[in-house]
């Protein structure tokens, strides 16, 4: 079973269009934490020491817990369900998150 996670590549300011973001996918096996930063980013801790990935940067700090909880909520449905799983989104909007099984049927 493998899941996907979707991070941004490197930081965006708030008014950078998704379009223009570049994204990455990292494996949820080797996350080890998620952690807010205080200022609207979304975290993820990777296995390596140091080794950090952007989740997201939401428009408002407020926002940014919930990301988080959306996320986990999205990770422990791929777990249930078993297979492999992308999970995307846009990086600042709760309703971009997805989670799509692949290799699709």
């Amino acid at each position: 079973m493998t899941i996907l996670i979707q991070v941004l590549e490197q930081g965006y300011a708030h008014g950078t269009p998704w379009q223009q973001r570049k994204y990455q996918f990292v494996d949820a096996a080797h996350v080890v934490g998620l952690r807010l930063d205080g200022r609207s980013g979304v975290w993820l801790d990777m296995v390596r020491p140091g080794e950090s990935h952007q989740l997201a940067a939401t428009p408002v700090p407020e926002q940014s817990l919930y990301f988080l909880l959306r996320i986990v909520d999205e990770l422990a449905t791929c777990y249930r369900q078993g297979g492999y799983w992308l999970i995307g989104h846009d990086g600042v909007n709760l309703d971009s998150i997805a989670a799509t099984r692949f290799p699709l049927p």
